[in-house]
């Protein structure tokens, strides 16, 4: 039995699709894990963020929201899969499951999913052909050893550079994330024959790409297993400052 890794995209009715359709061109990332939903809105549009957060209010229970690296709104939500017909209830009930993001734009929800039967994409398109149009966009057999380390590796690592990955790679391997720090960024530099600048730049911004694909995750995980009360973050303020979280006055 051979591991399969099947694009689709499908249209129904599904309210992060209909939000999609209320502010073309904009490709919101969306993940479920556990009891939690993440909403990444890459805009800084008031129109836009503002057309969001209505939706987002008559959809589900928003428990934080703060605006990351790049300037994206960011929505942690309570998981409304149990609410609404979720995609992620049609990918395990086809025995799939999802490389997220799954991303709305335009009125279609564009999904990566991987597969170990070969019948499964064909289940899995008919059961979302049941709610509207749907259709395969491409299919491809993977070697087993891409698990599990490659099956999410593009998400998270998919936006570096060449020059980024081995920036920071060559930090790692030199000792410049030990504690305490074994090395500088001049003495790499010097080791691998660049300037200093310029492979503190390359450095940063691997850096800064890779935090920004992993944090939402982090959120995830640190917030999945926590009634919303219990949450360690209050809602964030965004209307000054970026990605800044804030915690209550003692």
């Amino acid at each position: 039995m051979g591991l399969l890794e099947v694009s689709l995209r499908a249209s129904w009715d599904y309210p992060f699709i209909e939000l999609s359709r209320e502010v073309p061109q904009t490709p919101i990332a969306m993940w479920c894990v556990w009891n939690r939903e993440l909403l990444q809105v890459p805009s800084r549009d008031p129109a836009v963020i503002r057309r969001t957060e209505l939706a987002l209010r008559k959809t589900g229970h928003v428990v934080d929201e703060w605006i990351d690296a790049n300037s994206a709104r960011v929505f942690l939500l309570r998981c409304t899969c149990d609410k609404y017909d979720s995609p992620w209830s049609m990918i395990s009930s086809n025995e799939c499951w999802d490389a997220p993001p799954i991303l709305y734009q335009d009125g279609w929800a564009n999904m990566r999913v991987m597969t170990f039967g070969a019948d499964n994409p064909r289940r899995l398109v008919a059961a979302f052909r049941k709610r509207g149009p749907a259709e395969l966009v491409s299919k491809r057999s993977l070697d087993l050893s891409v698990l599990p380390t490659s099956v999410y590796a593009n998400s998270l690592f998919g936006s570096l550079t060449a020059k980024q990955s081995e920036a920071l790679l060559t930090a790692f391997r030199f000792g410049y994330y030990t504690s305490p720090r074994s090395i500088t960024t001049e003495e790499i530099a010097s080791t691998v024959g660049v300037s200093r600048t310029t492979y503190e730049e390359h450095l940063r911004k691997a850096e800064n790409r890779v935090i920004t694909a992993l944090i939402p995750y982090l959120q995830l995980f640190a917030t999945a297993d926590h009634p919303s009360e219990h949450l360690p973050l209050t809602r964030t303020p965004v209307g000054s400052g970026e990605g800044t979280s804030r915690r209550p006055a003692a």
